[in-house]
């Protein structure tokens, strides 16, 4: 097992997040968290990433691990341009030049290595802020939400993007979406989590269903 949340506790004064959450994650695979707004997703990351604490239980396989984090906002340093935003994540290792290319030009931005944040759209700062995430090399990948906001064509866009550099690379990924059809397309498993405090309703495997059997097993569970 790549990772393994145990009896996770974590509560924000008298509302309580997790009471003894139990989760595993994969080597190698797309996993998919889903859930209501509200119900932990970002907090797990947080906690996962080493942003925020937990209050007792235990999360065994992230020492020495490499981890990258895509946010729903892409946070981009305004004061960098675009190769320095990348670039500054690696400052301390090598062949920082030649990671940074090939990163720019994994999320097609090759040419715009020079402008400011300022000067980008809003689908070009999300690239960068994945093409961050790439040069990273990481054993983990987290991402909160990464699509959210942007257009139909440009998501589908980056999303090829992102698969190309997953299928090339085989990094461990949690993502959270409220975008069944996101889902669907990028995960070999689907996470649901529910009720409050927040637990896995559903733990599916989506190697083992035809699409459209599985879509209609997650819309039912929101639908409940």
């Amino acid at each position: 097992m790549f990772l393994n949340i145990r009896n996770l506790k974590k509560a924000y004064q008298d509302k309580v997040i997790f009471d003894g959450l139990n989760l595993s994650f994969h080597e190698h695979e797309i996993a998919c968290v889903l859930g209501p707004s509200g119900v932990g997703k970002s907090t797990l990351f947080n906690i996962i990433a080493k942003i925020e604490s937990y209050d007792s239980g235990s999360i065994e396989g992230l020492d020495h691990k490499r981890i990258a984090y895509v946010f729903q906002e892409d946070r981009l340093l305004e004061w960098k341009n675009v190769y320095d935003n990348i670039a500054f994540v690696i400052a301390e290792e090598k062949d920082i030049r030649s990671r940074v290319d090939e990163a720019i030009g994994s999320v097609k931005l090759t040419g715009f290595e020079n402008y400011y944040p300022s000067e980008l759209s809003g689908g070009m700062r999300q690239r960068v802020s994945l093409a961050r995430a790439f040069v990273y090399k990481p054993d983990l990948m987290i991402m909160d939400e990464p699509f959210k906001g942007l257009d139909i064509a440009l998501k589908e866009d980056i999303i090829d993007d992102f698969e190309a550099h997953w299928q090339k690379n085989k990094y461990c990924v949690i993502m959270s979406t409220h975008d069944i059809e996101e889902a669907l397309r990028l995960a070999q498993r689907v996470i649901i989590l529910g009720k409050e405090p927040a637990v896995v309703v559903a733990d599916i495997d989506c190697r083992t269903m035809d699409k459209n059997e599985l879509r209609e097993r997650i819309k039912n569970y929101f639908e409940d």
